[in-house]
């Protein structure tokens, strides 16, 4: 029944949320003009999307929930993955043009660029904390990992 770690628990939460928020997304943008530059297009009123960039959530979404079936390390490692992913999809989004056009984000004001440097540093934090509990208890019981 997966585990029950803190990197389980924050990659379901994370995980529902980018689901959730890539479901209602395709609500907004439909399915056409799938790569189409979309910044009239705004999710609760601040982040431009387009339907690739809904696709991206879902899927991120699913794997994350996906992780928590499997062992401690391996959702510690995929939770902190996604934070890499997401912080460096921030970078993008500040540093690119202004409209960086394949995922409809357009540049340093967008308000997507601010969830992703949260999520990034929630899923990287997440991920680090578990490690460190998963080497503590490791270390408490005598097992080495």
């Amino acid at each position: 029944m997966g585990n029950k770690s803190l990197a389980a628990g924050a990659s379901l939460l994370i995980g529902a949320a980018y689901v959730g928020v890539g479901i209602i997304g395709f609500f907004i943008t439909g399915f056409g003009n799938f790569l189409a530059d979309t910044d009239d297009t705004l999710l609760f009123g601040f982040a431009s999307i387009n339907p690739l960039h809904n696709l991206v959530h879902i899927v991120v979404g699913a794997f994350l929930i996906a992780m928590t079936r499997f062992s401690t390390p391996t959702t510690e490692g995929a939770l902190m993955g996604v934070g890499l992913f997401y912080i460096v999809a921030f970078v993008i989004g500040v540093v690119a043009p202004d409209n960086l056009t394949i995922i409809s984000m357009n540049g340093a004001g967008d308000g997507e660029n601010f969830v992703h440097i949260f999520t990034g540093v929630t899923a990287l934090t997440a991920g680090l904390i578990s490690v460190a509990q998963s080497e503590a208890a490791a270390k408490k019981s005598g097992i080495r990992s």
